[in-house]
């Protein structure tokens, strides 16, 4: 691997000086073929975010409205099935560590964690308009789960539970294009939030 690294970055040191400082911004390591990585793709995260539609952000705004009438009912089911299913993901909240089911459901400090990460969704849905606002509020909630020592891989497992909890609360109004768009949502939301989770 460091032969045919050093290969590439000798090539990629002869070009031009723009062409180079592009490249050394760009370029940090090479994996085994000798292809150079990026620094997103070091961080196991692909170079292009995913996109959000104007059909998804309809849907999601649409079904938000219902889904809020209910907010912290959607975020306690949404939790329980992320600490019930995850034990990892229990085990780093020190306050929910040893609370059986019952008394995490009568919990405090669950009820209050849930309204702020449901608090985040509400500022996430409102800022769908404004694609700059929203990746920098994105990018700040990553940066305090850092300090939170959440585990960047934990993210993907909020938004299957996030579907699971909204779709009795959607009633017979939720559709398979509802449950996508709040997928394709959460694709979204991790990926950036790791942007500055993982260095």
């Amino acid at each position: 691997m460091g032969l045919k690294c050093s290969k590439i970055v000798k090539t990629q040191l002869s070009r031009t000086a723009d062409k180079q400082s592009e490249t050394c911004k760009q370029i940090y390591l090479c994996n085994d073929d000798g292809e150079g990585l990026s620094s997103l793709q070091m961080r196991g995260l692909s170079d292009t975010r995913p996109e959000l539609t104007p059909e998804t952000v309809r849907i999601v705004q649409t079904s938000w409205a219902i889904i809020k009438k209910d907010i912290e009912h959607v975020g306690v089911v949404m939790f329980m099935g992320l600490l019930e299913d995850n034990h990892e993901v229990k085990d780093t909240f020190v306050s929910f560590r040893q609370k059986s089911e019952q008394e995490l459901r009568q919990s405090t400090e669950l009820r209050s964690h849930v309204l702020r990460v449901m608090g985040a969704v509400d500022k996430a849905v409102a800022r769908l308009m404004e694609p700059e606002k929203l990746v920098a509020f994105l990018h700040h909630l990553g940066q305090r789960h850092v300090h939170y020592n959440a585990r960047p891989e934990f993210l993907d497992l909020i938004g299957p539970q996030f579907n699971n909890a909204i779709q009795p609360a959607m009633e017979d109004k939720w559709t398979p294009e509802i449950e996508e768009a709040w997928a394709d949502l959460f694709r979204y939301i991790t990926h950036i939030m790791k942007e500055t989770m993982i260095m």
